[in-house]
């Protein structure tokens, strides 16, 4: 086939990322600091131990955590594939079948953490001082732990529908309700770490009646609909997408309570409790992770939908670089290091306190590495190279807690540059991996990411400047590459059409204040039909009502939009979505 020189841009692909991540920062920045704030507060207020009885049962919550990346990030994954592929009713199975194992599953693991958590605590903790604290945590948040999981499935969805703000409201509105739950039930009632779990569950409560007021709205994809017989094979494949990243996250509650274990032995509870406070660092850093991998996993399901590999792979760059905020962080823990004790409680100039400051500049080094190690999982996973996730996840686990307990066994070296070493061997191990995977696969993939260089069919990619000229010129390279794709006549005259009517109103009406500001077009033609995508940054405008409303004021003065009326008519197979801050309209011809 004649190759078409002119390229695509990553403007598109980089203001969706830039709005999904700057809404998903804030849902997780306000996520986050909810949590921490429970350890400040009760750091203050009950005291140090109380803070190392909270870290001893965060692998318990880590479990919830588990249990909600299995069902829903596998489930979010593939709603936002048959977004993308415009199959609703598959969209509303998914959605439903993951609603009613969230609910049946959350309930199970909630009334067996509360049965067994005191056994549990005392397996993972020698210290009947912390323990009796670690118990009374755990048991009360066990009791609404279905809430969690409840709370993040949904925001994961209404996400993934475009509607990122919405999840940042209704957190921060959840964070709020727990910052005053909080005072109300730690300082006020002297409720101690029951009242810090309170806190929590308020805030998913919270969460998830927000999202709820979403969902109902006729904007939403989703809808209930009850799966049948496809419930079983719905689950196996939430799982099937799910399980990598939950593998990452299981494995990390792992390695939280094997650490644990290895700096309580070695260093006491001293050591613990300086864990305990670099650990909610690197879970702030997760601010930034969590968001950059959510905004991935929404983004690159619908791109993978679309067939569209060349907007994965600049979404993927765009990623690493948003990814670089991360330095912010370790310029505090490197530079500021006391600021962050005395937020937990350190009283300045103490030996705690000098310890905790040397500390936090060596725990420091460990997060760009741990970040992008999480970013290349996201993408294996994305892509559906389950081997190259599971062993990239089960790798960062393992060489963080053999780090750890081989150089604390080393005589005269400090056990905390474990941390740095068992990241930095992942990372140069990822990258050696990459490169011969690239070289060995059957079809040309991309070291690093491994996103394949080529398609079956073919593709058309372009970004068009707001000119009629670039347009006309697009559309005269848009006929060649559908003749060449064999596309017969009829659908070729069908889709020159609607691509003529629907770019000409984009490059008028839809341009906004950026100067450089293009849009895109993405065509792929495969055994299956053609697929035709269209998206802009401009002013939401939905060409599809506008055609139909066209068609019902004939015979009026009313006759704007005529054009529009010609393309609802002679492609059925077209609908509309604002996704991200722009307009997408995707095309379906057979």
């Amino acid at each position: 086939m004649k190759t078409i020189k002119k390229q695509r841009n990553s403007f598109i692909v980089s203001k969706a990322l830039r709005t999904f991540v700057t809404a998903a920062v804030l849902t997780a920045a306000a996520s986050q600091l909810a949590h921490t704030a429970d350890s400040i507060i009760v750091g203050h207020v009950v005291g140090q131990h109380a803070v190392s009885a909270i870290n001893l049962v965060l692998p318990l919550v880590e479990v919830l955590n588990c249990m909600a990346f299995l069902i829903c990030f596998g489930a979010n994954a593939l709603c936002a594939q048959s977004i993308g592929s415009n199959d609703m009713d598959k969209t509303a199975r998914t959605f439903t079948s993951t609603i009613l194992m969230v609910m049946t599953l959350g309930l199970g693991v909630s009334l067996l953490i509360s049965l067994f958590g005191r056994q549990i605590v005392e397996f993972v903790s020698e210290e009947p001082h912390l323990n009796e604290m670690a118990y009374t945590y755990i048991h009360t948040y066990a009791l609404g732990g279905w809430l969690q999981m409840m709370s993040y499935g949904l925001c994961l969805f209404v996400a993934t529908d475009g509607r990122p703000r919405m999840v940042t409201i209704a957190v921060v509105a959840g964070a709020i309700t727990n910052g005053v739950v909080d005072i109300l039930t730690i300082s006020v009632l002297g409720m101690g770490v029951e009242g810090a779990a309170l806190g929590s569950l308020s805030m998913f409560t919270v969460n998830i009646l927000v999202l709820l007021g979403y969902l109902r709205k006729p904007a939403s994809s989703y809808r209930l609909k009850w799966p049948g017989k496809s419930l079983f094979s719905i689950f196996l494949a939430n799982v099937k997408e799910g399980a990598p990243i939950t593998l990452s996250n299981s494995l990390m509650a792992v390695t939280i309570m094997l650490i644990n274990n290895i700096v309580l032995r070695y260093l006491g509870c001293d050591g613990l409790f300086i864990w305990s406070v670099c650990l909610q660092m690197l879970l702030l850093s997760y601010v930034f992770i969590d968001g950059v991998i959510e905004s991935m996993f929404a983004i690159g399901g619908v791109l993978m939908g679309e067939r569209d590999l060349r907007g994965l792979d600049i979404l993927v760059k765009q990623a690493l670089v948003v990814i670089a905020a991360l330095v912010a962080i370790v310029i505090v823990m490197m530079y500021l290091p006391g600021v962050v004790g005395m937020l937990f409680g350190v009283e300045s100039g103490s030996v705690l306190s000098v310890e905790l400051n040397r500390v936090l500049r060596i725990f420091a080094l460990m997060l760009i590495p741990f970040s992008i190690t999480q970013i290349l999982l996201s993408t294996y996973q994305i892509l559906g190279y389950d081997k190259a996730s599971v062993i990239t996840a089960t790798g960062q686990t393992a060489m963080l807690v053999v780090g750890v307990w081989f150089v604390a066994n080393l005589e005269g070296v400090d056990l905390w540059w474990g941390f740095v070493g068992g990241c930095a061997l992942v990372l140069l191990f990822q990258l050696g991996f990459t490169y011969v995977r690239s070289y060995m696969h059957s079809a040309p993939i991309s070291p690093l990411t491994m996103i394949p260089q080529t398609t079956t069919g073919h593709t058309f990619d372009r970004s068009v400047t707001y000119s009629l000229d670039d347009v006309y010129d697009t559309l005269t390279d848009i006929d060649l590459f559908l003749k060449e794709s064999d596309v017969s006549d009829a659908s070729r005259f069908n889709i020159n059409v609607c691509c003529e009517e629907l770019m000409t109103n984009i490059a008028q009406h839809s341009k906004g204040r950026i100067v450089k500001q293009t849009f895109d077009i993405h065509i792929h033609v495969n055994n299956e039909g053609v697929f035709v995508t269209l998206k802009d940054a401009g002013r939401p405008f939905d060409p599809i009502k506008a055609g139909k409303m066209a068609d019902k004021n004939i015979g009026t003065e009313g006759n704007e939009h005529m054009g529009l009326r010609l393309v609802t008519q002679i492609i059925p197979d077209i609908s509309y979505k604002y996704m991200y801050g722009q307009n997408t309209v995707f095309i379906w011809k057979s």
